[in-house]
């Protein structure tokens, strides 16, 4: 009789993990060109590929973290051994954030406190603390409770000088909070920072999302078909329901409005669920091979493709003008054949690829960062 879900790894998690971080280095180490349009945000309103990654990380997150402490839970292993070990995996992300902003991102301060993981850490820590005390239920109900609390903010409580409702840069409650309280501590230039303080609520709903799709995997008495149906229905669902809300309030990933959370949300349980039909129950499970390096070392993953793409912007080669490595590579590799969107694009591929011959040789040699 096969494991259950419940006792087994699930490859088609790592998979979907790794799809995530592949899209989330594609999306932050772009060429010196002009960002490609599949690797570019929306400017404020709409949504664009790129937009899609983060929260399909956080659900991805969220899925995991409800699996592994539901197996160490049914193993006997007490609170406060558990509490100890999300509170260091929480400052370990947060610190790993911080080092990567003071490699990548300039600000006037000189170091950018937001950032993507650093909001991961938040997430991590308030989902973790929220499966432990709390049933599904409470979870759920917590997550339509900070979806419904942040439209009320962000709709209703005046922004001096703009009034209440104003969802523009200058004007929104979320970018003046950003500004009041981050001040130079933020992405240089911004009126918002995209992963600011109070954007930090519905980005948690979104991660709630996926606890509840961990507790769906691993629930007893269903078929793998039967799970993997049901949440796909589960993500158009919320889909539809983000689409909805988008004409009230409209999706934007800057804001990461509720709308936003709700689409971006399903979209990602789509595609887990597209992940597990195929490799669970289809046994489909070669495509995924290079994605599972990076889903089974997501941390260390972003972390090293982040240093090294700074690195690569802050090293100068003096024997070429002064130059930072990127330019260098960037122009000798691509941009003397292919138009600037392009050059970066290719740029941004073929550091992947990199990324990902540096982490096959970790996964070989099966060394992961656990902590």
């Amino acid at each position: 009789m096969p494991p259950t879900d419940r006792a087994r790894r699930l490859l088609s998690l790592d998979v979907f993990r790794g799809l995530t971080i592949a899209g989330m280095i594609l999306v932050d180490c772009a060429g010196s060109g002009a960002v490609h349009p599949l690797l570019r945000h929306a400017a404020w309103n709409g949504w664009t590929l790129a937009d899609l990654v983060f929260p399909s990380f956080l659900v991805i997150m969220g899925a995991s973290l409800a699996i592994s402490l539901s197996r160490r839970l049914a193993r006997g292993e007490p609170l406060p051994s558990l509490a100890r070990q999300i509170l260091k995996r929480t400052a370990v992300i947060f610190a790993f954030g911080l080092l990567i902003s003071f490699f990548i991102f300039d600000s006037p301060a000189g170091l950018r406190w937001p950032g993507v993981l650093q909001r991961i850490a938040v997430c991590y820590f308030f989902c973790a603390a929220l499966f432990l005390s709390t049933g599904p239920a409470a979870q759920a109900a917590v997550c339509g409770a900070l979806l419904a609390g942040y439209w009320l903010l962000l709709t209703r409580v005046p922004v001096p000088g703009y009034g209440p409702g104003v969802l523009t840069p200058q004007g929104c409650l979320a970018c003046y909070l950003d500004r009041a309280l981050l001040g130079p501590h933020m992405w240089a230039g911004a009126l918002c920072d995209p992963e600011g303080i109070l954007g930090t609520l519905p980005s948690l709903a979104t991660a709630l999302l996926g606890v509840l799709a961990g507790h769906w995997l691993i629930a007893r008495g269903r078929t793998r078909e039967q799970k993997a149906l049901r949440m796909a229905a589960a993500g158009a669902l919320a889909l539809g329901a983000g689409l909805l809300w988008s004409r009230w309030f409209p999706i934007n990933k800057h804001l990461w409005t509720s709308s936003y959370a709700l689409f971006a949300g399903g979209l990602a349980l789509m595609g887990l669920s597209a992940c597990y039909w195929t490799i669970e129950i289809a046994g489909l499970k070669a495509w995924g091979r290079p994605f599972e390096i990076f889903g089974r070392n997501p941390l260390l993953s972003y972390f090293l493709s982040g240093l090294f793409y700074g690195l690569q912007g802050w090293v100068r080669l003096p024997w070429a003008g002064g130059i930072s490595v990127k330019n260098w590579l960037d122009a000798h590799l691509f941009a003397w054949w292919l138009s600037p969107m392009n050059a970066s694009l290719a740029y941004a591929c073929a550091y992947l690829l990199v990324c990902l011959a540096g982490m096959a040789e970790l996964h070989r040699r099966r060394l992961y960062l656990k902590f």
